[in-house]
């Protein structure tokens, strides 16, 4: 995204905020983020300014299928078992992302 002028300055895009507090990204930003309607973002508030990230949802379902599938093959090589109810407590664990399990292995 070019934002400069023939005089070689920079424009920043604006938007401006509504009244239920909407804000309607520019083109040029939500074409450089790749943005679409209804793509979820987040922000973070540093001294005067916001930032905003584009952010990507997974269903926790499929997450945990995911790293079931991926334990599994994993598992197929070491000969000690974990037990059910442990593989299914490190991937809760590894959706909601605890830092500190519950569980014991």
């Amino acid at each position: 995204m070019d934002l400069r002028t023939n005089k070689g300055k920079i424009i920043m895009p604006w938007a401006k905020i509504l009244r239920s507090g909407q804000i309607t990204f520019p083109k040029e930003v939500r074409d450089k983020l790749g943005l679409k309607e209804g793509d979820i973002v987040d922000f973070e508030i540093r001294d005067a300014m916001v930032i905003m990230r584009p952010k990507v949802l997974v269903d926790k379902a499929e997450a945990m299928e995911t790293f079931s599938q991926a334990v599994k093959r994993l598992r197929s090589g070491v000969k000690e078992e974990i037990d059910q109810k442990t593989l299914e407590g490190i991937m809760e664990e590894a959706v909601q992302g605890n830092p500190e399990p519950e569980t014991s292995r």
